[in-house]
């Protein structure tokens, strides 16, 4: 018979040291930064909904998660970014919904800085693709960006436009698919980590 259960397993791999990944999650804008509004629909509370939903995925992974809020509370940009710094993220993920002069514009995007590595665009490819799969209007692709998140965080780092609030299709999307791009989001990384 051979042995199995807890002292095996120590006995086997009592020198490999555990991995503990770390996500900083950023919901954007926050108090009295209300982001994009729309018909009574502000930025802020959506993706911090979502970026909730995202750490309870992800600390079910097992993950490590830092919010960089997780209420609404404002946040200067170069605290989120510092926060991610602080705490060696392996990975940042800012979370945002876009918004347009024209009602028509739709679709998610996912931006990285304009001198991103290999690796920071694959985490983003990654990502979109995982919430393109999940069911959008329109994928709108990977782009680079210049944005203050994007540009002080150490880690690879993203930053998500899950759909237009100014779009109402993207809006009953969001709604409607809330607790698959949360899961999305996590598949994601997942598959990049």
């Amino acid at each position: 018979m051979t042995p199995s259960g807890p002292i095996t397993w120590n006995a086997l791999f009592a020198d490999v040291p555990v991995v503990v990944r770390t996500v900083v999650l950023d919901a954007g804008h926050g108090g009295h930064d209300p982001g994009a509004v729309s018909n009574g629909r502000w930025e802020k509370d959506d993706v911090l909904r979502l970026a909730l939903a995202v750490r309870n995925l992800l600390q079910a992974q097992g993950i490590r998660v830092v919010m960089t809020r997780s209420t609404d509370i404002f946040v200067p940009l170069t605290e989120r970014s510092a926060t991610a710094n602080r705490n060696n993220a392996d990975l940042f993920v800012s979370i945002h919904r876009n918004a347009s002069e024209h009602s028509t514009a739709n679709g998610v995007e996912n931006f990285i800085y304009t001198s991103a590595p290999a690796n920071t665009e694959n985490a983003a490819s990654l990502v979109l693709a995982e919430v393109v799969a999940a069911g959008v209007q329109r994928d709108r692709g990977l782009k680079r960006g210049n944005f203050s998140v994007l540009r002080h965080t150490s880690a690879p780092a993203m930053l998500l436009e899950l759909g237009f609030i100014t779009n109402t299709r993207d809006n009953q999307l969001f709604d409607q698919n809330f607790n698959a791009y949360a899961a999305a989001i996590t598949r994601g990384i997942m598959r990049w980590f």
